[in-house]
């Protein structure tokens, strides 16, 4: 329960009003903070789904080969059987390099919640500026 708070609260600091500007390291902050905050900061709501939903799958399979492979260690303590300390080693590796690609999820989401940030406003700048070319001159042309 006190986990549904959390992320209700934490979508809420969002704003859903339409912004002019966005601030990078903000976004940056609020995808490695929550799970795709920095891509909904960015009102990319889609890649704010599958970045959570990826991250949220990653860190799931990383808990779940942590507990096999506690229970595998928990089993080769009771019967010092070779094979069950295997698999608990099987689990362990597994599970540290899931925690691995969890990290490079995670700084990749920041990464591009802040390269988003950077370009939220790039259609509305990129109409303001035209190019001219006449036949004795290039201009350009830039609208405040």
């Amino acid at each position: 329960m006190k986990k549904i708070v959390f992320f209700i609260c934490a979508f809420s600091v969002f704003s859903l009003q339409a912004q002019t500007e966005k601030k990078p390291l903000k976004a940056a902050a609020l995808s490695v903070l929550v799970p795709g905050g920095g891509q909904y900061y960015n009102e990319k709501k889609l890649k704010a789904a599958v970045v959570f939903s990826g991250e949220a799958i990653l860190l799931g399979l990383s808990f779940y080969q942590h507990y096999k492979s506690e229970d595998y260690y928990d089993k080769y303590e009771n019967t010092l059987e070779e094979m069950y300390y295997n698999k608990y080693l099987d689990y362990y590796y597994k599970k540290q390099n899931t925690l691995w690609w969890t990290g490079a999820a995670v700084f990749l989401s920041a990464l591009d919640a802040y390269v988003d940030a950077h370009l939220f406003d790039f259609e509305e700048t990129k109409q303001k500026i035209h190019l001219k070319f006449d036949q004795q001159m290039i201009g350009v042309s830039v609208n405040f």
